[in-house]
């Protein structure tokens, strides 16, 4: 990262060059169904925190607020279900690497379950 980027240039940073440009869903969901898959699962939230839909618990660290403006999710969801007979998925991850609570019990060795408790209880 340090030869292709400047210092200052963070993780983050690179959120805002996500553009989408390419992405069009209903184009994806006719090329998953004419490739004879049966379901779709799509990564929703990733390990960094970044979700690909307007999450109101991400901070704006989302697809809507940060990058490329759109609702990635509802966009294929509905791509999906209008144009074919799959089923649509997503994997949501847990851990958020930058989240003050995470590191907190990763630096107690997981012995402490913040985290977990305020994001599931």
């Amino acid at each position: 990262m340090k030869s292709n980027y400047k210092p200052s240039f963070t993780y983050q940073d690179f959120a805002s060059d996500f553009t989408a440009e390419l992405f069009n869903a209903t184009e994806w969901a006719l090329l998953f169904a004419q490739s004879g898959a049966r379901y779709v699962v799509l990564t929703s939230k990733h390990h960094e925190g970044y979700t690909l839909w307007p999450s109101k618990y991400t901070y704006s660290w989302n697809s809507v607020d940060v990058g490329p403006h759109r609702d990635i999710i509802g966009e294929l969801s509905t791509a999906i279900r209008k144009n074919t007979k799959l089923t649509f998925g997503v994997y949501y991850s847990l851990f958020e690497w930058f989240n003050r609570l995470y590191n907190d019990d990763k630096l107690h060795v997981f012995l402490k379950h913040e985290y977990v408790d305020n994001k599931v209880g």
